[in-house]
């Protein structure tokens, strides 16, 4: 390669590096803290303070909570009014149980504390799976 060739690809290489770091400040983050009752979701823009999104109910917190009940899944405060009538058809507290393994001291409190959930263990990774008919 002849030298103006190489100057010519490094002045190339320069300003395509130039271009995305100009860009990389004008990014929107949204970050999503997910526990074990609660879910919030903060977004982040340039120029913007930090903000949590609300929910349909203009609040700022959202019960961490799914329903499945005739065929319709419903997700946080929904989820929280069908499980009242129907507690076997409402998870929660799943954060607890993410990749633990049924025989883990953690599922075993899990399950005293709902007796009303089916929890099987995965035939692959032995971790929990809920059965719900």
């Amino acid at each position: 390669m002849a030298v103006a060739e190489v100057r010519w690809w490094i002045g190339l290489s320069i300003v395509a590096l130039l271009t995305m770091i100009g860009r990389s400040g004008a990014v929107t983050i949204m970050s999503i803290d997910f526990g074990s009752e609660w879910m919030k979701v903060a977004v982040v823009a340039p120029g913007v303070p930090m903000e949590i999104a609300l929910n349909k109910e203009s609040k700022r917190k959202t019960p961490a909570a799914i329903s499945f009940r005739n065929h319709e899944r419903t997700f946080g405060e929904d989820a929280l009014t069908n499980g009242i009538r129907f507690p076997a058809t409402n998870f929660f507290y799943l954060l607890d149980l993410l990749g633990k393994k049924v025989d883990n001291p953690v599922v075993k409190l899990y399950q005293s504390r709902f007796p009303f959930y089916n929890i099987e263990a995965d035939p692959d990774r032995g971790t929990v799976v809920f059965r719900y008919d």
